[in-house]
């Protein structure tokens, strides 16, 4: 006696996975089982019109249809190249005109923007200059007679050089600040008017030589010595105060 058929025997027939023995019982099955008979029917019709849609080659499109795909792609082509000009004219454009502003208006980058940023201290030796100022226009804050390098170093670890024999010391505070301490002498200064010698404990170990920074009050000299920096602030000449400064720091070595 033959195994029932089965709905996975049935799809096997149609895909013909069967063996010749198998298909015989099936096709006797659908003979008398109609309506089952017309649903394989239909599933042979179905997979032999795959069959027939994947070998077939497709039919090749018309010229006219090859000649608007072929506007088409060039026209996409000539749109994205146009972008890619637009993109470099306006970069040139921006570019051209802060040329143009920095020549003819100021704009952009100016030589003090573009020189090195002075080191935190020099800010800390303006801000003294300029409280050195206000002291000396106050009444009531009196200025210190008694100037005393030597004292200064052994109380606070922080050299000061010799001042040139014109140079008349006028007031000396010691401030605290951001490493330490920090001494700020005010002094007339002949032919520089009144300065400010600012000396403090700078971060780390460094050499800096004298070097010019300009400021919207005043200007400052400053240089580092291992670990301690200065600062030669005042309006005078910028020569006249790195020839000061510069006389300053080698009072050091």
């Amino acid at each position: 006696m033959s195994d029932p058929i089965t709905e996975a025997d049935l799809l096997a027939y149609v895909d013909e996975q069967l063996d010749p023995a198998r298909r015989i019982e099936v096709e006797e099955r659908l003979a008398r089982d109609p309506e089952a008979a017309a649903r394989i029917m239909a599933d042979l019709k179905d997979r032999d019109a795959l069959r027939l849609l994947h070998a077939a080659p497709l039919p090749r499109p018309a010229e006219a249809m090859f000649a608007a795909a072929t506007k088409l792609e060039r026209a996409l082509a000539w749109q994205a190249f146009g972008l890619k000009l637009r993109r470099v004219a306006a970069v040139a454009a921006l570019v051209g005109f802060g040329w143009f502003a920095h020549g003819q208006v100021g704009l952009g980058i100016t030589d003090s923007e573009a020189s090195p940023k002075p080191p935190a201290f020099v800010e800390d030796a303006l801000h003294s200059h300029e409280t050195g100022l206000l002291r000396a226009r106050m009444t009531s804050q009196t200025g210190v007679g008694a100037y005393d390098p030597a004292e200064i170093l052994a109380e606070t670890g922080i050299q000061l050089p010799a001042l040139p024999k014109d140079w008349q010391v006028r007031d000396a505070q010691v401030f605290p600040a951001r490493y330490g301490h920090s001494i700020e002498v005010a002094i007339d200064a002949g032919d520089l008017g009144r300065v400010s010698l600012f000396a403090a404990q700078a971060q780390a170990f460094n050499v800096i030589a004298p070097t010019l920074a300009s400021f919207d009050t005043a200007k400052a000299v400053y240089w580092q010595t291992g670990q301690l920096a200065y600062a030669l602030t005042g309006n005078g000449s910028d020569k006249a105060l790195e020839r000061a400064a510069l006389r300053l720091s080698r009072k050091l070595q």
